[in-house]
């Protein structure tokens, strides 16, 4: 979760292949993982190479 936060951070769109050698194979379970279970909202697009890019919109805090 902690590289998944690092990496997408930015708000600026991240390659498939990237999250992959900076997150891990699975890193669609740790995006799915933090938009239920933290309040994370990604956005995910296909870019002109046709390959999937993703970007995260917000988080919302899970201190309450």
């Amino acid at each position: 979760m902690e590289k998944l936060s690092a990496v997408l951070a930015d708000g600026h769109w991240h390659s498939t292949e990237e999250l992959v050698q900076e997150v891990g194979h699975r890193f669609s379970a740790t995006m799915h993982t933090a938009a239920k279970k933290y309040g994370y909202h990604f956005e995910k697009r296909r870019g002109d190479d046709r390959q999937y890019k993703y970007r995260m919109l917000s988080a919302v805090s899970s201190a309450s």
